[in-house]
């Protein structure tokens, strides 16, 4: 009876404890409340950006004080950022990573404005929604890539952002212009625009969502949802994303509140835009758009009433839009050469400056402002005025085609001798690089005026750009070529020769890597171009037609010149046809010679290089060798060199380019080509009347590799 007592006090007292840890392991899991596969085993990530215009077009109520939160954030043309979602392929989603109480996401004040602008709340304060992101998704995101989500949160905020900042000025590049109000989008249509985009984004990549208003039928796109690998790939199949848009759906364009801001600003911002910038962006449309006109100029962008509180200013005109119709001619024919954006029509881009800007100015000067024309002679006085159209060539001479690495430092050195210190900042856009770093291009020069419209240093404008930015120099050509041909009247050549250490300083390290396998510190050659002895330079193609593919079909040709006449930037074949179809194309005309036959003009470049043995230059002035960097060189050395080689200085230019110091910020000038001057039958030419802004001084350097 004892043996049985105690068996099934055991048995009783083993199934307590079996109990007792079953229930210790739920209590556990429960306190835990994270399964492991909602962290570790999630396959994807959808990256969701937001229209907010949507959300208060469909609010029932508050539908005014919605859109003027929206107003206050952006200029209507922005996404703004939902959230970052871990999920599964199979179309199942985690309802919430952390289950504990939840996490509060604190930020220091700089990162709290960014993260203000780009993922505002709207119907909920900031501080709300990002707790809410964070603790249903974040938390996740913050495990996965195995830190502390009780401090790291902020490694999920700037994931966001990184995504982001691609999609940010979707809506404004693929319906630029877009009129206020209710658009139906045909949803294949819409689809082809984000194709044609920067991103060339395909449509398995992402879903368009929508809200549904019984009321009115209408379906409002809310949201476009990409769909991520865990290593923030775009995974080309539309994984369950649930897209919600019908084929015909509809965008609505806020009007921004239009909440009047005369009487409320308290200073003027004058901005100038590089336009290179803004077609590095919009593509291939918007360098058409800007051929005709003068290239490598900040153009006009507008002259905005600003608030010294650094809050965006709201709409100047309150009502019906005015029109912008008849413009002075000598006022017109100003403003399409220097007031465009590059993507619009001029026009459309001139009505929306004057009436979320100019119409304020109106007011300030007491006149009618109806009466837009004040404010745009006021822009144009400025322009001039503070002389900004060839600032970036004035400090940056010679800059070659293409992106150029530039100096924050030296810029605002250079604005600060001019207009004082704390008057201007300078503005800078996202790009990514060749080899897809990302980079920053410059975009804007703003300078701060008083309502006198003289220097001040009170307002308070954006400066985002790092100590290395980068600009493009566009080169005329394509639609632009204007042929001159065979009409015998230029008088002379000059035969340029480039010193490749120059370019590789100004383009960085993809041009070292190109001419690794060039001759050292040798002159290579740039081109024989024909010119006026006058001083005029000649700009136009001399083939208008389309161009001739160069393929050098003389194997000793070609291995001269893929040794001798060589490009930092571009490839051989395409630098090669850029020089004949512009410049040699005139020499075969002239000569009565086949344009085809372009072997001949490159031969006579081969000939004349070798005649003055021009690649030896500084071989030959430096026989005891020349260290790897920069040397300092007097131009009186330069020319009795020359001198012996029976080329007087008055044959020859030396064109030089500022350069600034990647660490240590000084500004150098550096030798860029030598350009000697020859007749029609090749004789050297003495006296040429044309002079180079460009010269070099008495003494300049040049880098050595």
């Amino acid at each position: 009876m004892k043996d049985k007592t105690y068996f099934l006090t055991c048995l009783i007292g083993s199934i307590i404890l079996i109990l007792g840890s079953i229930i210790t392991i739920i209590l556990l899991i429960d306190k835990q409340n994270i399964p492991k596969e909602d962290w570790s085993e999630y396959d994807r990530y959808i990256f969701s950006i937001f229209w907010p215009s949507s959300l208060c077009f469909n609010k029932l109520s508050g539908k005014d004080e919605c859109f003027k939160r929206i107003s206050e954030l952006n200029d209507n043309i922005y996404f703004t950022i939902h959230g970052l979602w871990p999920a599964y392929k199979n179309g199942s989603n985690i309802e919430s990573c952390n289950k504990d109480e939840d996490i509060k996401v604190i930020f220091d004040n700089k990162t709290y404005k960014e993260l203000s602008e780009l993922w505002p709340g709207i119907y909920t304060s900031e501080e709300e929604l990002w707790n809410h992101e964070y603790n249903k998704h974040g938390y996740c995101y913050i495990q996965r890539i195995g830190k502390n989500p009780m401090n790291k949160f902020e490694l999920y905020f700037q994931k966001n952002v990184e995504l982001f900042y691609e999609f940010r000025i979707l809506m404004e590049e693929i319906l630029p212009d877009t009129a206020m109000g209710l658009h139906n989008v045909k949803k294949s249509k819409f689809k082809n625009f984000l194709s044609e985009s920067h991103l060339k984004l395909k449509p398995s990549t992402y879903s368009l969502i929508c809200q549904r208003n019984d009321s009115d039928k209408t379906n409002i796109l809310s949201e476009i949802r990409f769909n991520y690998d865990i290593n923030f790939n775009l995974l080309n199949k539309n994984n369950n994303l649930n897209e919600t848009c019908p084929e015909i759906f509809q965008i609505y364009f806020s009007d921004e509140s239009k909440e009047a801001a005369f009487e409320k600003y308290d200073f003027y911002v004058f901005s100038v835009f590089w336009i290179p910038t803004v077609c590095k962006e919009k593509g291939k449309d918007c360098y058409k758009r800007i051929k005709e006109k003068e290239l490598n100029i900040l153009m006009i962008n507008g002259l905005w009433p600003s608030l010294k509180t650094n809050k965006n200013l709201q709409w100047c005109n309150i009502g019906e839009d005015i029109q912008i119709e008849e413009i002075p001619s000598e006022l017109f024919n100003i403003m399409k050469k220097y007031w465009i954006n590059g993507y619009s029509e001029n026009k459309d881009f001139w009505n929306y400056e004057y009436n979320k800007y100019g119409y304020c100015y109106s007011q300030h000067i007491n006149e009618d402002p109806s009466n837009y024309i004040f404010y745009f002679q006021k822009s144009v006085e400025l322009y001039y005025d503070y002389d900004l159209k060839d600032f970036m060539k004035k400090i940056h001479p010679g800059m070659p085609p293409g992106l150029n690495i530039l100096n924050k430092t030296y810029i605002l050195e250079k604005l600060n001798e001019r207009y004082g210190l704390g008057t201007y900042s300078l503005t800078c856009n996202k790009a990514t690089d060749l080899h897809g770093n990302d980079i920053f291009l410059l975009y804007e020069i703003r300078l701060k005026l008083d309502m006198n419209f003289t220097n001040t240093t009170d307002g308070k404008t954006e400066d985002n750009c790092p100590e290395e930015i980068y600009a493009e120099f566009i080169e005329a050509e394509g639609p632009q070529k204007q042929a001159i041909g065979f009409n015998e009247t230029y008088d002379m050549y000059f035969f340029t020769i480039l010193w490749l250490g120059t370019t590789c300083h100004m383009k960085g390290e993809l041009c070292y890597e190109k001419i690794k396998n060039v001759p050292k510190n040798k002159f290579t050659i740039h081109g024989l171009w024909p010119n006026y002895s006058n001083g005029t330079i000649i700009t136009d193609w001399c083939n208008g037609k389309n161009d001739i593919e160069i393929e050098i079909k003389d194997s000793e040709l070609k291995s001269f010149m893929n040794q001798y006449y060589v490009s930092g930037y571009h490839t051989e074949e395409y630098f090669w046809g850029h020089e004949y179809n512009k410049h040699g194309y005139c020499y075969m005309q002239r000569n009565g010679l086949d344009v085809n036959d372009y072997e001949v003009y490159f031969n006579l470049i081969k000939k004349l290089y070798f005649k003055y043995d021009f690649q030896n230059i500084f071989v030959d002035m430096y026989k005891n060798g020349i260290e790897t960097g920069d040397k300092q060189i007097k131009r009186g050395e330069v020319e009795s060199y020359f001198e012996s080689k029976g080329l007087s200085k008055d044959t020859y230019l030396l064109v030089c380019t500022n350069i600034t110091k990647e660490f240590s910020g000084d500004v150098q000038t550096h030798l860029l080509e030598i350009r000697v001057r020859f007749d029609l039958d090749f004789n050297l030419l003495k006296n040429g009347t044309d002079v180079s802004e460009f010269d070099c001084p008495q003494l300049f350097y040049a880098h050595f590799l």
